[in-house]
């Protein structure tokens, strides 16, 4: 990794405004320009002579050990086999123009067990979280069932990020929502699917992951199952009932904590 990933670490949110889920069950047809690489619990496809095919090793690395961190931290069954086709850009990879910057974009096709994204340099934690997140979608929609909400869905790709080989897991997450503290959104806005797209994505995606890598350590997992299928209209009172505490409450805690880990 580039000794620049920690100077790199501020541009993280900017990074997952692109990161998503796709409801289509794989990338559309493309054409043939491809290179494969296989390692361990993933296939890689790259353009010959790219960025992606002179560090497909690296790749693969990092994503075994997200893939080993995701399934254990949710402490999850899957056990499958991802396919990762890394583009030399958005535009390489078909990306329109509302995933915001698609040179650092991704989609996550669960259904197939596959991923497509912009692969372009430098070798950063920006790119390797974005990677990780895109094939969390995949993990733990096979792992746990499709999620109730966009919070949960997009929150907890990010929540469960490995520290290893990047800085943009759980610790940046915190920081980062202590730097904004009262200017974040409400968690009773976040959790409603219908205003989940009136704010920046890079807002609504980090805040997510901070509150729910927080209501891992914290809570462990029990409460956070009891809710992950659960749909917005129905999120606080099963919030509630799971975790004990009301979401403003749960908010209130979750916001001192990330100021205590802040200092």
């Amino acid at each position: 990794m580039r000794s620049s990933v920690l100077r790199l670490v501020v541009c993280a949110v900017a990074v997952l405004s692109g990161a998503g889920c796709d409801l289509i069950l794989s990338p559309s047809p493309t054409d043939d320009n491809w290179r494969l690489s296989s390692a361990g619990r993933f296939t890689f496809y790259v353009r010959p002579g790219s960025f992606a095919e002179a560090n497909v090793a690296t790749f693969a690395t990092v994503l075994e050990d997200q893939f080993a961190t995701s399934v254990a931290r949710l402490d999850l069954r899957y056990q499958g086999h991802v396919t990762v086709f890394l583009h030399n850009s958005g535009a390489d990879a078909g990306f329109s123009a509302d995933l915001g910057n698609g040179d650092h974009s991704g989609v996550a096709y669960p259904e197939t067990e596959t991923v497509k994204a912009a692969c372009v340099p430098p070798l950063d934690g920006n790119l390797m979280s974005l990677l990780s997140h895109e094939v969390n979608h995949v993990i733990i929609r096979n792992g746990l069932g499709r999620p109730g909400t966009s919070f949960v869905n997009e929150g907890l790709a990010s929540a469960v990020l490995s520290e290893r080989y990047h800085a943009l897991g759980k610790t940046f997450y915190y920081r980062w929502t202590a730097e904004r503290g009262s200017q974040l959104p409400r968690l009773a806005d976040l959790v409603d699917d219908d205003k989940w797209q009136s704010r920046p994505q890079n807002v609504s995606y980090s805040a997510s992951a901070s509150f729910l890598a927080y209501a891992i350590e914290t809570y462990g997992l029990a409460p956070l199952k009891a809710v992950y299928g659960v749909n917005s209209r129905e999120f606080a009172g099963r919030f509630q009932s799971a975790y004990g505490r009301s979401l403003d409450e749960a908010e209130a805690e979750w916001l001192a904590f990330c100021q205590r880990q802040g200092r």
